[in-house]
């Protein structure tokens, strides 16, 4: 905060009275700490605790001095008390508390009339009793500490003020005067923090109007700018029209709706005044302002942004028609040099370069005056340009290439004829070299189209040629290939068809293994595989004599021949698959027995566990019965099909399946209500062990009202339990926390009580003595702090 010098100034006096006043109340306080309150000879503290002491004993109305000594006993300690007295030069206010050890004493030594009469009307009467009961107990419990402040928290029961007025009178102030100066130099040391506080929301609010100031002028600027701007300039001017002069029109028309609000920000803000006594509205006309501020700016984002975008696609449609028309003007030279190099008319390309030209002049004619209109034509004469410079390039590259297609043609029916007459391959149907004559033709094609320069003829009549070139090389591969391959599926016939030749005797044989023990379905998928193996014969007994016919070298349908060749080939695989699984069909089914034999043993067994636990955990047989007694009869069946005769697999399954589900249902519902048993013992022995707790925690067995309702409830809880209810157990036994809670109230009653009796029978057992010393009424006192629970009269060691 900055603070005007010729402000601070007017301000000098009256803080330096603050400061007179400050100054003499720090030296009160100042002198009273430099003493310090303990004086630990014994080394009986911790310097935590020392730091604790002086913490606590701090400030208080009556304040109390600590030392410890050694090696003295009662009446030593007492004087010992008495010196440090009177040797002390304490106020009528100070108290001195004096704990010695070997033996162990407190003595507390004080000469204030006032404070005597109120200790003599108090509970405790006496010094010693103030000893003997707020001491004692915590120091025999080893707590020197909490001894300490206990006589220290009953001897200050008064209010604070009283400290205050008697620190005032030593420094030779009396009762009105001090008051008086005390409550004006708060009021002063008040308002002088009143009005720094003020200055400084001035100064903060400043600060805040200078910012709404800043932020105001930035806006006006930037609207400034805009409104004088190339575009506002071109439409005033006349030079726009069209889509161009509407969209700028509009931009313009939210400009100057922006552009007032100049005036009335500006006004707001010069209404603002400053003042101590106006902090609260200055500050709330600034918080509008700002909000208004943060809005305009928000719109004024809008504006520019609209007006940058129609700034940048000005200068970019421009700058598009420009460069699109140097790029053709380039594509001109181009064409024309290609033209020269090659002789060729290229009309096709000259054409595209004239519908492009008329594009352009009509974006050329747009781009100063509708310039939004303007980009339509002027991207796409771009696009076209671009896809005809691509072309261009690759036509010379094209040319390049079809000039190499008449030896490529030539060599490969060079390379193909001395093939086909090796192999003495008749070409009847697939022939290459009347593919090579398509490719020739295509050739001269090509070269009208090179001529005029249309690329898409262009590009697909070499795609043409070249498919044409490796198609004839293929042709010959194939028919090869297709010759060789069908030779090779006849012979793989011969041989396999003399293998199946014993196959009707296989299939009785593997029928008789079947009819055993097995049902007719079985027999039945035996039947249904060798048909198909039988079927499978037939075709290719039928075609393999067209495969020979086919083959034949006055014939050579080789490319016919190998689709024949591949049904065989088919139906042969197929074969060998079918007589695999009929010769494997008698042991695939004997180990599915054995699989579900194994799988019935199994559930018997879990069935047996599950029916011993639920005997283990007293069930109550509704909650088992009937899931038992399905999982049994499923069982039972199951075990009666599978040791009959003629299985049908398919039925054993599905019975086996039954078993399982029936035989899963049962264990899981034992294995729950193990589950629910364990949770309600867990729930019994829950609220035992909160009972045992509760006793530990308040020393006491008693038997209050409530406790034998807790063990009637136990009691239930069992029975709930051995009956196999155990849901309900769980639910009743949340019961007990309610009973609980009583018997926790009836055990703190106990508690209370008996730590009142002991109270009572060591402040009845202790003595009121006290003795005197010095002038006026000096009040002492000494009490034991050994052993027992308090001193009956003398000292005692401890």
């Amino acid at each position: 905060m900055k603070i005007n010098l010729k402000t601070f100034q007017k301000w000098i006096p009256l803080l330096l009275i603050c400061w007179l006043i400050t100054q003499s109340m720090t030296g009160i306080a100042y002198g009273a700490q430099q003493k310090g309150f303990v004086l630990d000879d014994a080394g009986l503290f911790s310097s935590s605790e020392i730091d604790k002491l002086n913490t606590e004993l701090s400030g208080q109305e009556y304040q109390m001095y600590v030392n410890t000594a050694t090696g003295m006993d009662e009446a030593q300690g007492l004087a010992y008390a008495n010196q440090i007295y009177d040797g002390s030069n304490l106020g009528k206010n100070d108290i001195v508390l004096v704990i010695t050890t070997n033996p162990n004493y407190v003595h507390l030594v004080f000469q204030n009339a006032v404070l005597a009469n109120k200790i003599a009307n108090s509970n405790e009467r006496t010094v010693q009793g103030v000893t003997d009961n707020k001491f004692v107990p915590s120091a025999q419990d080893g707590d020197i500490v909490g001894g300490v402040l206990a006589v220290n928290r009953y001897i200050n029961h008064v209010p604070l003020t009283t400290v205050i007025s008697q620190k005032l009178a030593q420094v030779g102030l009396n009762w009105g005067s001090a008051i008086a100066l005390l409550i004006g130099g708060i009021a002063l040391i008040w308002f002088v923090i009143w009005l720094m506080i003020r200055l400084n929301k001035v100064s903060k609010l400043k600060v805040r109007r200078q910012q709404v100031q800043l932020h105001h002028d930035q806006i006006a600027t930037s609207l400034n700018s805009l409104i004088v701007s190339d575009l506002f300039k071109e439409l005033e001017m006349g030079f726009v029209t069209g889509q161009t002069k509407e969209m700028i029109e509009q931009l313009q028309s939210q400009l100057m709706k922006e552009h007032a609000r100049i005036a009335d920000s500006q006004q707001k803000i010069d209404a603002i005044r400053l003042s101590i006594g106006a902090v609260k509205k200055s500050a709330s006309d600034l918080t509008i302002i700002e909000q208004e501020q943060t809005q305009w700016a928000t719109d004024m984002a809008n504006v520019q942004k609209h007006h940058q975008e129609m700034d940048e696609l000005s200068r970019t449609v421009r700058g598009m028609v420009e460069a699109s028309k140097a790029n053709l003007e380039q594509v001109k030279n181009t064409v024309a040099t290609l033209e020269k190099q090659y002789n060729y008319p290229l009309t096709a390309m000259k054409d595209r370069i004239t519908t492009i030209e008329h594009i352009l002049q009509e974006a050329d004619q747009l781009d100063e005056f509708d310039f939004m209109k303007a980009k339509e034509p002027a991207e796409r004469a771009n696009q076209l340009l671009d896809v005809l410079v691509e072309d261009i390039r690759l036509y010379g590259e094209w040319v390049q290439r079809s000039q190499r297609y008449t030896a490529e043609i030539n060599n490969t029916e060079q390379e193909l004829r001395p093939v086909v007459e090796r192999e003495h391959l008749k070409l009847t149907v697939d022939d290459p070299f009347r593919i090579l004559e398509h490719a020739r033709t295509e050739e001269i094609r090509l070269v009208q189209l090179l001529a005029g320069g249309n690329v898409d003829l262009i590009r697909q009549s070499m795609e043409m040629i070249e498919q044409d070139i490796a198609a004839a090389r293929q042709v010959v591969s194939d028919l090869i290939n297709f010759r060789d391959e069908s030779k090779k599926t006849l012979t793989m016939a011969q041989q396999q068809m003399a293998d199946f030749r014993n196959m009707p005797e296989m299939y009785n044989q593997e029928v008789s293994r079947l009819q055993a023990e097995y049902a007719g379905v079985h027999l039945r998928e035996q039947g249904a595989r060798y048909q198909e193996i039988q079927k499978m014969q037939g075709e290719v007994n039928l075609f393999t004599p067209q495969i020979v016919d086919a083959l034949h070298d006055e014939v050579q349908q080789y490319r016919q021949a190998y689709t024949w060749s591949e049904q065989v080939r088919n139906a042969l695989s197929r074969m060998q698959q079918l007589r695999t699984e009929i010769m494997s069909y008698k042991d695939q089914l004997d180990n599915q027995k054995q699989s579900e034999n194994q799988r019935l043993d199994k559930l018997r067994e879990d069935y047996r566990r599950a029916n011993e636990q639920q005997a283990t955990i007293s069930v109550n047989p509704d909650d088992t019965q009937q899931v038992q007694a399905h999982s049994y009869q499923a069982l039972e069946q199951a075990e009666q099909i599978l040791s009959g005769t003629l299985l049908n697999m398919v039925n054993v399954k599905e019975v086996m399946d039954t078993a399982e589900r029936e035989t899963v249902a049962f264990v899981q519902r034992v294995e729950e209500l193990t589950q629910q048993r364990q949770e309600a013992i867990e729930a019994i022995e829950g609220l035992l062990q909160e009972h045992r707790n509760l006793s530990a925690r308040y020393f006491t067995t008693a038997i209050t009202t409530h406790v034998p309702v807790l063990h009637r409830l136990v009691e239930e809880l069992q029975q709930l339990v051995n009956q196999g209810y155990f849901v309900q157990a769980q639910q009743k036994a949340q019961e007990g926390a309610g009973i609980l809670q009583f018997i926790a109230l009836e055990y703190k009653a106990l508690y209370d009580q008996e730590q009142e009796r002991k109270r009572r029978q060591r402040s009845s057992g202790g003595g009121s003595g006290g003795s005197s010393s010095g002038g006026g009424s000096r009040s002492s006192s000494s009490s034991s702090w050994s052993g027992g629970s308090s001193r009956s009269s003398g000292s005692s060691k401890w």
